[in-house]
């Protein structure tokens, strides 16, 4: 009948959830992978397991969680962090508030896994030697390169200059063509994909502003139609908040 039905549902339910309780977190069974890249402490099998990313040698500590900030990572993301020792900027990352952000992971010095958000103000100055500029700053003529989660003058580290673009604004990565076209005329072609802090996706021009020494938001201009259908177009709205 339903109710020995129900009880023996319930009963299957314990002993399911009981089995899965009994079991450590890196002891679950599953069917999970190994990665490419050796351990970058002692040069071990990197193994998954049900949480996590840990080097097979027994006398070796070296090991990561499979998820930071609330996003997962792919095995392939995992052996590319190995590989170069930073892999970014990912998105789909949560804060503690819930708000959706991008980031850049880093194997530590020390072997640790971390984010890496370029704030760290005993870091070394960059040397950007050797590297591709992707322009000429609009602050002050110098070239511009990527940096970390940005786009940032080569003058920027020492102070001398303020200009600094980030990779990913609101959700939406630039990418350096888009950057390079922003740096050459003073403003980027209509870009979509813009998430807005409510959620709700927009397009818009990113534009210099020189006045103000800073990067901002332009819209496309609205339409709306008369009743003897001839369309009247408003002024362009330019954001006046700093994009970073």
């Amino acid at each position: 009948d339903r109710e020995s039905f129900m009880d023996e549902i319930r009963g299957m339910t314990e002993e399911i959830v009981n089995r899965t309780k009994s079991y450590e977190s890196d002891t679950v069974p599953g069917d999970y992978g190994e990665l490419k890249t050796p351990c970058p402490k002692c040069g071990g099998v990197v193994k998954e397991n049900y949480r996590r990313f840990s080097c097979s040698n027994a006398d070796c500590d070296f090991d990561f969680g499979k998820a930071m900030g609330g996003r997962f990572f792919e095995l392939e993301e995992a052996d590319e962090l190995l590989t170069n020792r930073t892999i970014g900027p990912l998105q789909g990352f949560r804060s503690k508030m819930g708000r959706p952000f991008a980031a850049i992971i880093k194997v530590t010095d020390e072997n640790k896994v971390e984010f890496d958000f370029g704030n760290d103000e005993e870091e070394e100055a960059p040397d950007f030697t050797g590297h591709e500029p992707i322009g000429k700053c609009l602050a002050c003529g110098n070239n511009v390169f990527e940096h970390g989660m940005h786009y940032v003058c080569e003058k920027t580290p020492e102070k001398k200059c303020k200009f600094r673009s980030g990779k990913v604004i609101l959700q939406r990565e630039m990418s350096r063509e888009e950057l390079a076209k922003l740096l050459e005329t003073g403003k980027t072609n209509l870009l979509e994909k813009f998430i807005s802090k409510k959620g709700r996706p927009f397009k818009a021009y990113l534009v210099w502003d020189e006045k103000k020494k800073q990067t901002g938001f332009e819209f496309e201009p609205r339409k709306t139609k008369k009743k003897g259908g001839q369309e009247t177009h408003f002024k362009t709205k330019r954001r006046k908040r700093r994009v970073r």
